[in-house]
């Protein structure tokens, strides 16, 4: 059985619950990861903020009718979007807003020592693309969808296959 703390990512992205939605997705974009763990100021877990968060906001908040499943925040043209002035006015209440009044309070998350099947199953259940992972009550990494994968192709083919990243990738 394969534990969840073996295919984690220990070096948690992690967003202050105090940053606004701009520094959000600057950073998630920056980083490449569509949702992150929110912080407060003791470093507890509060909350999770994902694209879809950010982007259901932005459509309640300016009226606009985007197809969420459609966009990711990784791929909005923000060389372009933060030159046009007139685009940055309409949305400046959206880039201003707190992560905190933005992000997902029903926090799911699993134990290290849980296996990744439990995991899977958890996301699935849950309906939620990462999990944030706890050991003693400290957040000590996230598993994503694309870690679970990457356990059971490791798994299916005892590691023989050449299209599976070694550990540690």
């Amino acid at each position: 059985m394969t534990r969840v703390i073996e295919v984690m990512t220990p070096a948690v992205i992690k967003i202050s619950k105090d940053a606004t939605l701009c520094e959000a997705t600057a950073l998630m974009s920056l980083k490449k990861v569509s949702g992150a763990p929110v912080v407060d100021s003791d470093d507890n877990l509060v909350g999770i903020l994902s694209e879809s968060d950010v982007l259901e906001f932005a459509v309640s908040k300016e009226g606009m009718g985007l197809d969420i499943g459609q966009v990711s925040v990784a791929s909005l043209p923000y060389d372009r979007l933060v030159r046009d002035e007139m685009l940055c006015k309409r949305y400046k209440g959206v880039g201003e807003a707190k992560v905190g009044d933005v992000m997902s309070t029903e926090i799911v998350s699993i134990d290290a020592d849980e296996s990744v099947e439990k995991a899977m199953e958890t996301m699935v259940r849950m309906g939620v693309n990462r999990l944030p992972v706890h050991k003693g009550g400290k957040l000590v990494g996230i598993i994503t969808r694309q870690d679970v994968l990457i356990a059971l192709c490791r798994k299916v083919s005892e590691g023989r296959s050449p299209y599976c990243p070694p550990p540690g990738r």
